[in-house]
């Protein structure tokens, strides 16, 4: 039996957004993934979220409704926190033994703060594609990565896909000062965002 090759993203997604979803969809395309799993994370290590994770997890499974390659995963929102990725992988690992798993991240992601174990997310997945950005050095990237054994070192690889310039605290910051949000992430995104009154100002996590 073929092993279904599955993508993970992880991310805060507060909110999700167009760029999000497209960097998904492309990396699918690319790298020929039967599916991708967006795991949001409940309690991230290294940022403060401003909307709670059932609010977050709610707005990512509509947004990513009617796509038959998109799927959430729940691992990262019930661990209990500080969330690492080497952490929720090994979590994830006994619920998809008949996948091969291809992890996705923004090289800003891997740049603006160092990894815990990065050699043991690298060692879980076959792949670790990482989607080139805007202000993001090659040399950040080898230097973050120069560490790994040759081995783990070769799983990664970076590609280039088309910027798509939009960013969760842009979406934010637009919320709060009560302007227009639409076309930065799907139409029922916005509506939840509305009918929740999240990111407003003076607002904690709702």
């Amino acid at each position: 039996m073929s092993l279904t090759r599955t993508g993970l993203l992880g991310g805060t997604f507060d909110p999700i957004h167009f760029g999000h979803l497209f960097i998904a969809q492309a990396v699918c395309a690319k790298a020929g993934l039967d599916r991708v799993l967006f795991m949001p994370v409940g309690d991230p290590s290294h940022r403060a979220v401003h909307a709670t994770a059932a609010h977050r997890k709610a707005m990512v499974e509509l947004a990513i409704a009617g796509n038959q390659h998109f799927a959430i995963d729940d691992t990262a929102l019930e661990q209990k926190g500080p969330v690492y990725t080497a952490d929720t992988l090994a979590l994830v690992r006994p619920k998809l033994t008949n996948d091969e798993l291809y992890f996705i991240a923004g090289a800003d992601a891997l740049t603006a703060s160092r990894w815990r174990r990065l050699d043991e997310v690298a060692a879980a997945v076959a792949r670790f594609y990482v989607v080139r950005r805007e202000g993001t050095l090659l040399e950040e990237m080898a230097s973050v990565l120069g560490d790994l054994p040759a081995d783990l070192y070769q799983r990664f690889e970076m590609l280039d896909l088309p910027l798509v310039d939009i960013s969760s605290s842009v979406i934010r910051e637009r919320v709060a000062n009560d302007e227009p949000i639409r076309y930065l992430t799907p139409d029922a995104v916005v509506k939840y965002i509305e009918s929740k009154r999240l990111y407003r100002k003076g607002n904690g996590p709702d």
